[in-house]
Order: structure tokens, then C-alpha cells, then sequence
């Protein structure tokens, strides 16, 4: 048997769908079989969790998170700092662990008429410098909590890489902040899909 040799297109071809498939989200999504997503329309955010060593990487997926929600126009939304201002004011604060006491968070979200909790933590968000330029990588988890039941609605995460310049596929995503608004957009389709 002979080996032929590929040609030029179809190896230029393998290795820019290689590269795009490397690219691609790793999306991981369970909805509550048990969950009426009609059911959480008013819902309130708690600021992302920052688990990185980026300054300011949960405000930013937080706010790019949420500018998805809202443009599906299927919630209303307290925003975080809203949100967050009114537990200070009712005296609920954050314990050492970084989280609130449920029962306290329950009290809140019954005055304010809110039925969910969204809230999430960034677990990468950074540029790596290589041979092809910066790449940026983001990871993020976000959770909508049927604050009453205290039970999880969805649960959701994402893990996305940019790519570096390659001269035959073009320019890739190598800003950060473009990374996480489709990782955001991507993340929000998805859930479109399942349940909201």
C-alpha cells in the first residue's frame, strides 16, 4: 500500500479546524429536572467570586454575565450593587468564608419579592504570552439558587481560550475583555437551550 501525500489545502484545513476545536468552550450545564424556569422571573445577583489573581476579574464577568441576561429580556434583574447595598442596609454581611448566612439572604430576598439568586466565581482569567502573542483564558462557574427551597435552579460552567496570531487562520480573540463576553454570550445561549 502507497502513501500519498496530502494536499497542501486539506493540511492548511486540518490545522485551522485543530486550532478552532482547541478554541472552543468546554461548557458544563445541569438544570434542575424538578425547576420551573417560568418561575424565576425577578431575580437578585450577588457579585462573582474572585478566585484569581486578576484585579477586578469577578466585577467584570458579573457585569458582562448580566449585560447577556438582560438582553434575552426574560429577567428582571436586581443589579449586584443594588443588591448588595440593600443587604448591607438590612444589616446581612458577608461571613469569613466570603458567603451569607442562607436564612438571612432568604429574609432579603422575600421583601425585595425576588424567587432566585444568581451568583458565580471566576476561576481564570489571565493573558498568557507565547510564541503566536497573548492569548487570553477565562473560567467562570454562575449557579441560580431558588433562594425559598434553597435549592439550585441551573448550575453552569465555562472554560474558553483566545487564540494568538496564525498567519493562515487570521487573528483570534486576543483581548480579555472580548474573551468574556463571548465566553458570556456562549455560556447564556447555552442556557437559552436548556431552561430560561
Amino acid at each position: 500500500m502507497s502513501t500519498k501525500r496530502l494536499p497542501v489545502a486539506c493540511v492548511v484545513w486540518l490545522a485551522a479546524w485543530g486550532l478552532a476545536a482547541s478554541c472552543a468552550p468546554a461548557i458544563r450545564l445541569y438544570v434542575n429536572p424538578e425547576a420551573d424556569p417560568t418561575f424565576y422571573r425577578k431575580i437578585a445577583v450577588l457579585p462573582f467570586a474572585d478566585m484569581t489573581a486578576a484585579s477586578l476579574a469577578g466585577a467584570r464577568v458579573t457585569r458582562a454575565f448580566v449585560t447577556e441576561l438582560i438582553m434575552t429580556d426574560r429577567f428582571e434583574i436586581i443589579q449586584p450593587e443594588d443588591f448588595t447595598g440593600t443587604l448591607h442596609r438590612m444589616g446581612v454581611f458577608k461571613g469569613q468564608d466570603g458567603t451569607y448566612d442562607p436564612e438571612k439572604l432568604k429574609g432579603v430576598a422575600a421583601q425585595l419579592g425576588v424567587t432566585g439568586i444568581l451568583r458565580g466565581a471566576v476561576t481564570e482569567y489571565q493573558t498568557s504570552r507565547t510564541d503566536g502573542g497573548d492569548v487570553p483564558s477565562i473560567a467562570f462557574d454562575a449557579e441560580l439558587m431558588d433562594i425559598a427551597a434553597g435549592k439550585v435552579v441551573w448550575r453552569s460552567s465555562i472554560s474558553k481560550r483566545g487564540k494568538g496570531r496564525v498567519a493562515f487562520v487570521g487573528t483570534g480573540i486576543r483581548s480579555l475583555g472580548r474573551l468574556t463576553q463571548e465566553a458570556c454570550r456562549e455560556l447564556v445561549a447555552e442556557l437559552r437551550k436548556r431552561s430560561i
